[in-house]
């Protein structure tokens, strides 16, 4: 049996859904438990629906192998025998437009929206289903009666976008106003008058509350849109609707600008979800329920405030051509750590404090800010409240948010802003917790570290947290392994970070295992060794100083977070703690796993390339390796630290490094490409072009290198890379990359020689082996592969046939053999028969015939 459900006593919403639903579904039966509310029942005896449903009393749930929950992830809120019904093998599905209380394993789409229809809606736009006149018209008035008509606070611009397809679609406009805004019974309109006369007033840390409570026998019918009266009529911010009947206090919650999140109030049963939180106490009396919603509001009270009333304004602002040193003397002068960048009114960035201090530092004053500033900002509406902000905030890793009305700046919320507001906040991130003064977000991943870590790798990191724990050092790994285990890549670079002394941690470790320990003093690290193979590194937690641009920084002991700030990219900079206490809890700082999860690299800071310009080159190769993209800013910032010549500051040695390991990745030519396009190429190899030519031999050479190595062995790639680059060089180019790069001094012969021989081939055309085997007169693979890049796919063929020959191909007869056999004296001539000999064989001469070969050789020349 395969069944759409919903939760108990359905909505228009929930109903529309499940319509929906089975639309994409149609082998699935619909199935609701309880009755529709009456403006349902009204609206369907309206309509020519042609619909099929059934009430879970109607039918027998037998072998459900299929079920689809539509407007709510909660199967406690299903009909109970649909949650009876389940089995393991039971496929189910939620559609839901409510974020709460999810897991992992639960499937199906999830969307902050306004109404579930509005995601239904968007699936069956996708699929391109056709959809009806009157089907349009319940499906935009399940959308208008959840919006509250567009005014709930949860409501999407997707909402309306919509509903604007709908009507489009047919859906009558007239219809919607009758069946969400329906008359009030004259029992509907008592309850009004006796919640109005039991309205009063309250505030929580200056924000007004109206509290409304009345007395009834049983929850009367409608309930919801008496509420929905009320609210509209008093017109107020912040409403509280109590209802007592004989044992239970229902209660009904509305904010103009926030749902309040009554997760945490004790003894709550929720009847349904929605734009308003809708729930009931049992045992309780109104008195009692009141004071544990108020307790819910203290606690909450962040998502009600507005931010227009925390925030700093006027708004402190720096000109776009105004000089680093002179807005670093503004934010000193004044305190402010965060200026918004304006340039002729448009807001175009925020300089930071420490990004202007380290412009300074790397001899940049005189830059204009628009060169270091932080060209991703985020904003937000005066009328947002402050959770909402404090939320942005934290999703994009940033420390201040601008604030605008009407598309105008009009303040700006910090940090400290946040920290200094009346109401105060119990933390800033969510989820998260404290190290010292440091903020960052956690999550646990033992389970994946046991799932896809080798056993003997997840003993070691247990030790080692083990150990931290004994020296009551936190232990953290860091780096590739953590990007790599989140991707479900194999990755055992295993680097630890200690906050305490990493020296000492490894010769305590060295207690426990037979290892050797090389120190590195001056990184405050070191490496250790096993028997097996197996090498890990440890290193204090440190804050990396550069005192100029692309030289390599002095260190000084730190925190984690500091740590992982001084690393290259946000998806490299995760830590996971290993201590025993804490063991597979992930850190993120900088919303690594966000970026992770997009497939973005992103520096840390506008700075990061001009203090390691080799960062270029780590951009692309993990962009090419990972399928990535580089991010906006950071691919600007990139492009402008290349153009400007950074790169020459680098050691040729370190930039040798980058390249090797960029061309040893799976896809080598994409990663060069990329380079070439975002103009590094010409800087890496002045007076050289990234033509098409070029492109068409390297794509050779990458696709035929690792064919060649099984028959002439592998070759130098960086050498035979400079090769295909360099060949339409003058030596002077030349000479300056053997010099940059570390070349051997007779590196230009060899390039020489190498074109000469190209040349030939590619003028001479052989076809035989032997006529390869005479022309090229080498047997170096980078010579060998630098010529096969010349070569289209027919010479290609030959020139293979021709290096298999030559693998396979030996002399049973040698120079010994014709002194002794012929009677021949060491000179020339033996290597002249011998030259012969092998061509002939490469040919297609057989072993067997050599000695005939070699007498009617001799006797054409004369010899006896």
């Amino acid at each position: 049996m395969k069944v759409i459900t919903t939760h108990r006593n359905p909505d228009f919403d929930a109903f529309a859904s499940a319509v929906a639903a089975q639309k994409i579904y149609p082998d699935h039966m619909i199935v609701f438990g309880g009755q529709l509310v009456p403006a349902l029942k009204r609206f369907l005896s309206s309509k020519s629906l042609l619909l099929s449903f059934y009430y879970v009393n109607e039918i027998r749930i037998s072998n459900l192998s299929s079920l689809i929950v539509v407007d709510t992830s909660d199967l406690k809120r299903i009909p109970a025998s649909l949650q009876q019904s389940i089995q393991r093998n039971t496929d189910v599905r939620f559609y839901d437009h409510h974020r709460t209380s999810l897991s992992e394993a639960q499937k199906g789409i999830f969307k902050d929206l306004g109404a579930c229809t509005t995601l239904m809606c968007n699936q069956l736009r996708k699929k391109k289903k056709e959809i009806s006149r009157n089907e349009a018209t319940l499906f935009a008035t399940a959308i208008y009666r959840e919006t509250g008509n567009f005014t709930h606070a949860s409501t999407r611009a997707q909402d309306l976008s919509t509903a604007a397809w709908l009507i489009d679609l047919g859906a009558r406009p007239d219809d919607l106003g009758i069946y969400s805004g329906y008359k009030l019974s004259a029992s509907q309109q008592r309850l009004i008058e006796s919640l109005i006369l039991g309205l009063r007033r309250t505030s929580i840390r200056g924000v007004e509350i109206n509290i409304a409570s009345a007395r009834r026998d049983f929850l009367p019918g409608g309930f919801s849109l008496v509420v929905e009266k009320l609210w509209s009529f008093l017109g107020v911010e912040n409403l509280v609707v109590l209802l007592e009947t004989n044992n239970r206090v229902y209660y009904t919650l509305r904010s103009k600008y926030m749902n309040l999140d009554t997760a945490e109030l004790d003894g709550v049963q929720r009847n349904s979800g929605g734009s308003y939180t809708l729930g009931y106490f049992e045992n309780c009396t109104s008195a009692e329920a009141e004071e544990k919603i108020i307790k819910n509001f203290e606690n909450n009270i962040e998502r009600l405030i507005k931010v227009r009333d925390i925030m700093s304004s006027p708004v402190r602002t720096a000109l776009a051509e105004m000089k680093v040193e002179d807005v670093f003397k503004i934010m000193q002068r004044t305190g402010h750590h965060t200026l918004p960048v304006v340039d002729q009114e448009k807001l175009v960035g925020i300089a930071k404090y420490r990004n202007t201090e380290k412009a300074i530092r790397h001899g940049l004053a005189a830059r204009r800010i628009i060169e270091v500033m932080d060209r991703f900002f985020v904003t937000a509406s005066v009328d947002d409240s402050v959770q909402a902000v404090t939320d942005k905030m934290v999703e994009n890793d940033t420390t201040a948010i601008l604030i605008l009305d009407g598309g105008i700046l009009s303040g700006i919320v910090t940090r400290t802003d946040l920290l200094k507001s009346t109401f105060g906040r119990r933390r800033i991130i969510d989820p998260g917790e404290k190290i010292g003064d440091q903020n960052y977000a956690k999550f646990p991943v033992e389970d994946l570290i046991e799932e896809r870590v080798e056993k003997r790798i997840v003993t070691m990191l247990r030790f080692l947290g083990a150990v931290g724990s004994e020296l009551n050092m936190p232990t953290y790994i860091v780096g590739g392994f953590v990007r790599d285990l989140l991707l479900k890549k194999k990755n055992l670079d295993l680097d630890i970070v200690v906050e305490g002394n990493a020296n000492l941690f490894a010769e305590t470790f060295k207690k426990y295992f037979n290892i050797k320990i090389v120190e590195h003093r001056e990184f405050l690290a070191s490496s250790m060794f096993f028997n097996d193979g197996l090498r890990i590194d440890v290193a204090t937690a440190r804050t990396e100083y550069y005192k100029k641009p692309a030289i390599l920084p002095e260190v000084e002991m730190s925190t984690i977070k500091k740590d992982l700030y001084r690393r290259d990219f946000s998806i490299n900079a995760m830590a996971i703690k290993l201590n025993q206490e804490d063991f597979g809890i992930l850190i993120d700082f900088f919303g690594s796993r966000k970026d992770l999860s997009k497939g973005i690299i992103r520096a840390l800071h506008p700075l990061s390339f001009i203090e390691d310009p080799t960062r270029i080159l780590r951009a692309v190769r993990f962009e090419q390796r990972f399928g990535f993209e580089i991010e906006v800013r950071t691919a600007e910032l990139l492009k402008q630290c290349a153009a400007e010549g950074y790169l020459d500051r680098v050691t040729g040695q370190r930039l040798r490094d980058e390249l090797s390991k960029a061309i040893e990745e799976p896809l080598p030519l994409k990663a060069l490409r990329r380079l070439a396009s975002l103009g590094v190429m010409e800087k890496l190899f002045p007076e050289t072009e990234f033509d098409r030519e070029t492109d068409i031999k390297l794509q050779r050479y990458f696709l035929r290198r690792e064919r060649n190595a099984l028959l002439i062995g592998e070759d130098r790639m960086f050498y035979t890379l400079l090769m295909i680059i360099l060949r339409k060089s003058d030596s002077k180019s030349v000479e300056w990359c053997i010099a940059r790069y570390g070349l051997p001094k007779n590196y230009l012969e060899r390039l020489n020689d190498a074109i000469a021989t190209a040349g030939i081939i590619v003028n001479e055309k052989p076809e035989t082996p032997s006529q390869f085997y005479r022309s090229l007169k080498t047997n170096k693979p980078e010579v060998l592969n630098f010529v096969n890049s010349y070569l289209d796919e027919q010479e290609d063929l030959l020139f293979l046939a021709y290096l298999k020959r030559l693998n396979d191909t030996k002399l049973s007869i040698n120079g010994n053999i014709l002194k002794a056999r012929y009677g021949m004296r060491e000179g020339p001539e033996i290597r002249d028969v011998l030259d012969e000999l092998f061509c002939a064989r490469l040919d297609g001469l057989t072993k067997d015939k050599e000695d005939e070969f070699v007498r009617e050789y001799l006797k054409g020349r004369g010899w006896k």
